[in-house]
This record gives structure tokens, C-alpha cells and sequence, in this order.
């Protein structure tokens, strides 16, 4: 019976995992919640910021697409330094994730405008 009643608890307890997966993030609910819709914003932001770059690359001449590397690499090594010394207060706690996240998305988005507005003195 323990164990029926265990099965019982793990499949309830995936079932929830799947909700809160697909919950829609306009109004997370719990902490789970939020954590998640955070860390599916700064997937997003990531994505759009990786098209962008990758546009800027390929209209530049060799010489300058070399340099918006390095700084590229640069940018990502500050962001992430950035957002460890913004989330270290919450390390540990159940909003880290959430703090981290945020910080990531944010920082992102700001850098994708700049990556767009180098993309489009590009284009001139």
C-alpha cells in the first residue's frame, strides 16, 4: 500500500512539474512559477540577441567583424559577472533563480538594442 501510495505522490508530483511548465507566465503564481517564467524570458532575450549578432556579423568586413567579437566575448564575461554580484545576496534561497534570471533578460535586451543600432550604421 506504501508503495502504491509513493507511485501515487511521484506521478501527482510530475503532473504539477508539467503545469507549472506550461503555466502562462502573465501572472505566475508561486515562486516555481516565476522562477520559470524568468528564466523562459531570458531564453527568449538570448535567442533574439543571437540573430542579431549574427546578422551584424555577416554584414561587416573581416577586420571589424573580429572586433565586435572580442567584444562580444567581453560583453557576455561582464553580463554574467554583472548578474553573480546582483544575485549573490539571494544564493541559496528560492529566489535566486528568479534575481539571476531577471538580471540576465534585462541585460540582454539592452544589449540586443545596441547590437541593432550597430546593425543598422552597418547598413548606411
Amino acid at each position: 500500500m506504501k508503495k502504491l501510495f509513493s507511485l501515487t505522490l511521484a506521478v501527482a508530483s510530475m503532473l504539477a512539474g508539467s503545469a507549472v511548465a506550461s503555466e502562462n507566465c502573465k501572472n505566475p503564481q508561486s515562486q516555481l512559477a516565476m522562477n520559470t517564467c524568468a528564466a523562459k524570458d531570458y531564453e527568449r532575450e538570448d535567442s533574439r540577441l543571437n540573430k542579431t549578432y549574427k546578422e551584424l556579423v555577416a554584414k561587416l568586413e573581416k577586420d571589424r567583424r573580429e572586433k565586435v567579437k572580442e567584444i562580444q566575448i567581453a560583453w557576455i564575461k561582464y553580463r554574467d559577472l554583472q548578474c553573480d554580484f546582483d544575485s549573490a545576496g539571494y544564493e541559496g534561497g528560492t529566489m535566486y533563480s528568479l534575481v539571476r534570471s531577471s538580471c540576465l533578460s534585462q541585460m540582454t535586451k539592452q544589449r540586443t538594442k545596441d547590437l541593432k543600432a550597430m546593425l543598422e550604421e552597418a547598413a548606411m
